[in-house]
C-alpha cells in the first residue's frame, strides 16, 4: 500500500514557503525597481525611501537606493545636490556591505566608475575655464574642485584627487580653499611629502597676499606646524628642512625658531643664508656674541653679502652700546669716589679703562663691516641711507666727527629709516 502523506505534506510546505514569501516582499521595493527600469528616478527614490523608512536594513533597498542614484547622477547638474546623492549613495552601499559583506564586490565595481566618472568630468570642466575669463573662469575652476572633491568622497585614498581640488580653488584665486582641501587629504591619512609642501608653500602664498601685516605671522605659523610634521616624517628631507627654516624666520616664533636653527646648525654650516638668519634671529634676543659668531661666518662664505655685513655690524654697534651702559656705570661710581677706598678706586679706574677700550674695539668692528656693505650698495647705485644712520653713530662713539658729520648728511639726503637690522633672507 502506498504511502502518499509525505508528499502531500512536502507541496502543502512549498505552498505555505511561497505564500510567505509573498506576504514579505516590499511592494515600494518593487515599485523602485519597475520605476527604475522607466528611468523615474525621483519616483523611484520616493518609493525607495519609503522602504527604508518602514525597515532601515532593508537589503534589496539599499542596494537599490545606490543603483538609482548611480543611475541618475549623470543628470544631476547643481554642485549642492549632487554632492548630498553621492553621500546617499555611499551611505546605503556602506551598510549594504554592513549587513552582508557579499555585496562588496558590487559597491566597489559601482563606485570605481562612479569616482572615473567624476574625476574625468571635473578635468574636463577646469580644462574649459582654462580657456574663460573673469568671474565665469573662477566659476568653472570651483565647479571643477566641486566634482573633484566628490572624486575624493568616492576614494578617499586617492591623493590624486584632492592635489587636483587644490589646484583648481588656486585657479579661482581661493587660496584658502585649497590649504583647507590640503589639509582635509593629511586628515584622511595620505602623508606624502609633496602634500606637506603644498600645503606649507599654500600658507606662505596666503601670508604674502595678505592685505593685513598683523595676520601674516598666523599663517607662517601654519606653515611651521605643517612643515614640522612633515620633518617629523622625512627628518632627512633637505627641502623641508630649508622651507621649515624659512617658516620659523617668518613666522615670529623666535624660541621655538631658535631651537631649530641650533638644532640644524651641524647640517647648515655651509649655507651663508642659514648663518644669517640665525644670526638675525639671535641678534633680536640680544644675543650679540652668539649673533656675531653667525654672521661673521656667513661673511666669511661670501664677503658680498650685504645683508650679513649689515646685520654684523649691527650686532657689534649693539654690542658696543651694551658695553657702553657698564661703562657708564663705572663712571658714575667715579664721580662718587670719596665713599671708596683707595684700592676700590684703582679697580674701578682699570675697568673702566678696559670697557672703554672694548666699546672702542666693538664700534670699531660696526663701522668696518657698515663701511663694507655701504660700499657694495653704492657700487650697485642703492639706498645707503640706512647704513649712512648706522655709520653716523658708530663714528660719533669713536669720536670720528667729521666722519660723523658726512653720514648724517648722507643719511639725511637720502631719508635715514630706523631699522636696527636687515629682515630675513629666503633660502
Amino acid at each position: 500500500m502506498k504511502r502518499i502523506f509525505p508528499i502531500v505534506s512536502w507541496l502543502l510546505l512549498v505552498l505555505i514557503l511561497a505564500a510567505a514569501d509573498g506576504c514579505g516582499s516590499d511592494p515600494n521595493v518593487e515599485g523602485a525597481r519597475l520605476d527604475l527600469r522607466n528611468k523615474d528616478y525621483d519616483r523611484a527614490l520616493t518609493n525607495i525611501n519609503k522602504a527604508l523608512e518602514n525597515n532601515p536594513d532593508n537589503l534589496d533597498a539599499l542596494i537599490l537606493k545606490g543603483d538609482i542614484i548611480f543611475e541618475m547622477l549623470p543628470d544631476v547638474y547643481d554642485q549642492d545636490e549632487r554632492t548630498a546623492y553621492i553621500g546617499e549613495l555611499l551611505g546605503a552601499y556602506a551598510q549594504s556591505v554592513m549587513l552582508d559583506s557579499a555585496n562588496a564586490s558590487h559597491k566597489d565595481r559601482q563606485l570605481t566608475i562612479l569616482y572615473a566618472n567624476e574625476f574625468t568630468s571635473a578635468m574636463a570642466i577646469y580644462e574649459d575655464a582654462e580657456q574663460l575669463g573673469g568671474k565665469e573662469r573662477a566659476r568653472g575652476f570651483v565647479a571643477a574642485a566641486r566634482r573633484f572633491r566628490n572624486a575624493s568622497m568616492v576614494a578617499p585614498d586617492s591623493m590624486d584627487a584632492f592635489i587636483n581640488e587644490a589646484y583648481a580653488y588656486y585657479g579661482a584665486g581661493m587660496a584658502r580653499d585649497a590649504a583647507d582641501t590640503f589639509e582635509a587629504a593629511i586628515a584622511s591619512g595620505h602623508t606624502s611629502r609633496e602634500l606637506f609642501i603644498q600645503l606649507a608653500r599654500t600658507y606662505e602664498l596666503i601670508a604674502t597676499e595678505s592685505a593685513d601685516p598683523q595676520a601674516q605671522p598666523g599663517y607662517y605659523r601654519e606653515a611651521v606646524r605643517t612643515l614640522s610634521e612633515a620633518h617629523e616624517r622625512y627628518p632627512d628631507d633637505g627641502e623641508i628642512r630649508k622651507l621649515l627654516l624659512n617658516a620659523y624666520a617668518m613666522a615670529d616664533m623666535s624660541d621655538a625658531a631658535l631651537s631649530f636653527f641650533e638644532e640644524v646648525h651641524p647640517l647648515e654650516r655651509d649655507n651663508k643664508i642659514f648663518l644669517y638668519n640665525y644670526g638675525t634671529l639671535l641678534l633680536r634676543q640680544q644675543n650679540y656674541e652668539r649673533a656675531i659668531e653667525m654672521l661673521s661666518e656667513a661673511v666669511v662664505l661670501d664677503s658680498s653679502y650685504t645683508n650679513a655685513l649689515f646685520n654684523l655690524g649691527a650686532a657689534y654697534v649693539n654690542s658696543g652700546f651694551s658695553v657702553d651702559e657698564r661703562y657708564q656705570a663705572v663712571e658714575d661710581s667715579l664721580q662718587n669716589s670719596s665713599r671708596f677706598a683707595s684700592q676700590q678706586i684703582t679697580e674701578m679706574e682699570t675697568r673702566r679703562d678696559e670697557l672703554g677700550q672694548l666699546k672702542q674695539q666693538l664700534f670699531g668692528q660696526a663701522i668696518r663691516y657698515f663701511e663694507a656693505a655701504n660700499d657694495l650698495v653704492e657700487r650697485d647705485l642703492g639706498d645707503t641711507s640706512e647704513i649712512c644712520d648706522a655709520l653716523y653713530r658708530a663714528y660719533m662713539q669713536t669720536n670720528q666727527r667729521s666722519r660723523a658729520e658726512e653720514a648724517r648728511i648722507c643719511a639725511e639726503r637720502q631719508g635715514a629709516r630706523a631699522m636696527p637690522e636687515r629682515s630675513e633672507d629666503r633660502f
